[in-house]
C-alpha cells in the first residue's frame, strides 16, 4: 500500500444508513452522501470514492468507528487504506474542536476525518487483511 495518502474519507457509521464525506489533503470537502447498508450500495460507495478522486484506492484513508463488517470489508475488498477510530477517541478529538461538544452529524463526520489527518499514526488501527481475515494492527 502507499504510504502518501492524497484523500480522507470519514463514515459515521450506523445500522441502517451510512454518512460519508470526501476531503482532499489540504481539507476541503469535495463531496458528502448518505449510504444505505447493503451490498450494491456499498459497491457504489467504491466506486464513487474512485470516480469522485480519480485516485487509486491506496492513497484513500477511510476512517471509520467499527473495525470489522461489511462496510469495512466491502473497503478492503476493493484496496482502500481502513482505519478503526475507538469511539471514545472520537469524542474526546471533538471536544478538543468543538465549543460545546455536540455531537451533530457534520462533526461527527469531519471529526473522523480529522483524526485521521491530524493524529495518524497513534490515533489509528490500521486494518490489514491476512489470509483472508481482518485484524487490527497498529502502525
Amino acid at each position: 500500500m502507499a504510504d502518501k495518502v492524497e484523500w480522507f474519507v470519514g463514515i459515521d457509521w450506523a445500522s441502517e444508513n451510512h454518512q460519508v464525506c470526501l476531503v482532499d489533503a489540504r481539507g476541503e470537502c469535495m463531496g458528502e452522501r448518505s449510504v444505505a447498508h447493503g451490498g450494491a450500495a456499498l459497491g457504489e460507495l467504491c466506486d464513487w470514492l474512485i470516480g469522485r478522486t480519480g485516485a487509486k484506492p491506496e492513497v484513500i484513508a477511510v476512517a471509520i468507528e467499527t473495525p470489522n463488517g461489511p462496510v469495512v470489508e466491502a473497503l478492503l475488498e476493493r484496496g482502500f487504506r481502513v482505519d478503526a477510530i475507538n469511539p471514545k477517541q472520537l469524542d474526546r478529538f471533538r471536544d478538543r474542536f468543538t465549543v460545546a461538544g455536540a455531537k451533530s452529524l457534520p462533526s461527527r463526520k469531519r471529526g473522523t476525518i480529522g483524526v485521521t489527518r491530524t493524529c495518524r499514526p497513534t490515533a489509528c488501527g490500521r486494518i490489514a487483511t491476512h489470509f483472508g481475515r481482518c485484524r487490527s494492527t497498529i502502525r
